[in-house]
């Protein structure tokens, strides 16, 4: 135990605990560049690249639910810390994004900050220290896990994951074990952030290597809790992503196939990581594998074997790629799992290595050529100024969906996805035609996929076009007889034409399905409105109003329900309720002068009828006459 900590004393040139103003105002000006770097994000949207599903879709965010967010997935990721956070957000500003994208820079700027203390507490020096941290800060491959608020999984495990990282070369520093329980602990809260952070565990292993520990029965029991909960979490990840049918997604190839597509990603991150060039919010399998992708495997292979080669000889090379390849190996969709086979946010903790190799040279440099080193330097900062002008300009690509998707389509035109989101985001934009043009895109690039069709069939319904609509929610059902979201809307069509019975068949099985889909709800509810199935049709919205407490127009039509039952006091009572939530509405102040009237209250129902004509109602004459009488 001694001989270990001496080496670790011996390794580390700095003292953390030591006063130095160098180390303080170094960490001021990463804190500070960083976040001024990133700062346009926080006037940025949400984007519907999981935005919607993560926050203001999901009820267990919008509710505070924490049962539902530490025992239920979303779309097969199972986050619940990160929802965790975003659930709170929620109950302080609901769906405004800025406080999202405020709380994804800070913690961006904190894991920055956290890059810079554990490079200090691995003995490097301030030079290779502040380059590292300031690589991990600004570098364009960054703008992902920062911008998209979506990944406050990224910056929040990245948090931890770090945080873990310093209290793990504590505990070998001054050998007390609650270093070594608050390193455990923080890694268990960075598994809760994101699965990605199971590769902390062989990470420490090479942080033992960096302080040159000896392998014996205490560095391994040391090892056992951190496997033990990075295997169980990743075989419930794996578990979740099944169920969700995440796995495999998106792709037909083979495991071969897929070894050199693994192979491919690890050489392109290894060139992003010094030329981030055509970056993209997504990136689209290929048709078919080509031959730079069997290329690829060459030096692929050559990179990891530099460690077996240079394991003794070179410290900081072999850390830096090993750091590298534990961090980046789970990412690499040998076992696919989503539609993209590269992303950028997969970098976030991976590249740590890749900067110390990167900062190393530089310092290197700066000794071997002491004559020139204000020129080493001139090349230093002119190519940290060319990364930090890239993200600069890539991050603007996030600002909403419109110009997230667009970038896409620019770069991938025959990728059907963001044809597909792009119309989602220009139909809520109230742009219909331009809607449906991408919409028609994305079918005639994928006609075997379903959602396009059942979200073409929203603007034919919407424009009344039910034949078309029709059309469409049934081509989409064809293709995915469970889905939901296209049952509701063909029931909502069916009853348009007063096809009550086919109706209802489509909205039972999809509230089958899914007994809490709002849309399948108040589509039905609507339908027992229209049959005189009063009683039903006020269970189906109460069902709808636990989901959507606050919809006026539902509970408007509550009020009906019980106005037509002759439940006069009850409909007055649905009719406050509805204009309280939104005055604005005249047939609201219509349907309670109806409710006064009921109730003998003609003074109060002609000021509603007043106050209908106002907000540009029209009420019947001789309905006004009887109540001036």
């Amino acid at each position: 135990m001694n001989r270990n900590k001496k080496k670790f004393d011996k390794k580390k040139t700095n003292k953390p605990g030591a006063p130095n103003k160098k180390w303080l105002w170094g960490g001021v000006v990463l804190a500070v560049f960083t976040f001024l770097l990133f700062s346009p994000s926080l006037k940025y949207d949400f984007v519907n690249w999981d935005d919607d599903v993560n926050i203001y879709e999901n009820k267990n965010v919008t509710d505070l639910n924490i049962k539902g967010i530490f025992t239920e997935h979303v779309i097969g990721n199972y986050n619940p810390l990160s929802n965790l956070t975003f659930a709170l957000e929620y109950q302080l500003v609901g769906d405004k994004p800025f406080l999202y994208h405020f709380n994804n820079l800070l913690l961006h700027v904190l894991c920055t900050l956290l890059v810079f203390l554990l490079m200090r507490k691995m003995g490097l020096s301030f030079l290779v220290s502040f380059l590292v941290a300031l690589l991990f800060g600004i570098h364009p491959m960054r703008i992902e896990s920062v911008v998209w608020v979506t990944e406050r999984k990224d910056v929040l495990f990245g948090t931890f994951f770090l945080l873990s990282l310093l209290f793990y070369t504590t505990y070998l520093e001054k050998r007390r074990s609650l270093f070594y329980v608050l390193s455990l602990g923080a890694f268990t809260l960075s598994l809760l952030s994101k699965i990605q952070a199971v590769a902390l565990a062989p990470t420490l292993l090479l942080i033992d290597y960096w302080f040159s520990r000896k392998i014996d029965r205490k560095l391994i029991l040391e090892k056992v809790p951190y496997f033990i909960l990075a295997l169980i979490t990743g075989v419930a990840g794996i578990w979740f992503l099944k169920q969700q049918g995440s796995l495999h997604s998106g792709t037909h190839f083979p495991l071969l196939q897929r070894l050199f597509i693994g192979s491919y990603s690890f050489v392109i991150y290894l060139i992003k990581s010094v030329v981030p060039w055509e970056m993209s919010a997504a990136y689209p399998y290929p048709e078919q594998i080509s031959t730079v992708f069997y290329l690829s495997m060459i030096p692929a292979i050559a990179v990891v074997a530099i460690p077996l080669s240079r394991f003794k000889k070179n410290k900081n090379l072999t850390f830096g790629i090993l750091f590298f390849l534990f961090n980046i190996a789970f990412l690499l969709q040998v076992v696919g799992a989503g539609q993209g086979f590269l992303a950028d946010r997969f970098t976030y903790i991976p590249y740590i290595g890749l900067f110390l190799i990167l900062a190393k040279l530089v310092e290197g440099a700066t000794e071997k050529y002491s004559t020139k080193r204000s020129f080493v330097y001139t090349i230093v900062v002119v190519y940290l100024v060319l990364l930090a002008t890239v993200t600069f300009n890539q991050m603007k690509v996030w600002q909403n969906s419109e110009t997230l998707w667009t970038d896409v389509i620019e770069k991938y035109p025959n990728t059907p996805l963001p044809y597909n989101n792009l119309g989602h985001y220009l139909r809520q934009q109230n742009q219909p035609e331009r809607a449906l043009e991408n919409y028609n895109r994305a079918i005639q690039l994928a006609p075997e996929k379903a959602q396009p069709y059942n979200n073409r069939g929203k603007i034919y319904f919407d424009r009344g076009e039910m034949d078309k609509a029709l059309a469409d929610y049934n081509k989409c059902i064809e293709i995915e007889p469970n889905n939901v979201s296209a049952l509701a809307n063909r029931g909502a069509a069916l009853g348009s034409t007063r096809q009550w019975k086919k109706a209802l068949k489509d909205l039972n099985k999809a509230l089958q399905l899914n007994p809490q889909h709002s849309n399948a709800l108040s589509n039905r509810a609507f339908i027992w409105f229209q049959e005189g199935e009063y009683e039903k049709s006020i269970a189906d919205f109460n069902r709808y109003l636990v989901i959507h407490p606050n919809n006026a127009e539902v509970i408007n039509t509550i009020g009906l329900c019980h106005f037509r039952m002759k439940n006069n006091e009850k409909a007055l009572e649905e009719f406050n309720r509805s204009i309280r939530i939104d005055p604005s509405k005249g047939v609201f102040f219509a349907n309670r002068s109806l409710a006064l009237n009921a109730l003998g209250d003609k003074t109060n129902a002609l000021k509603d009828a007043e106050r209908a004509i106002q907000l540009g109602v029209n009420v019947n004459q001789n309905y006004l006459n009887y109540l001036k009488q």
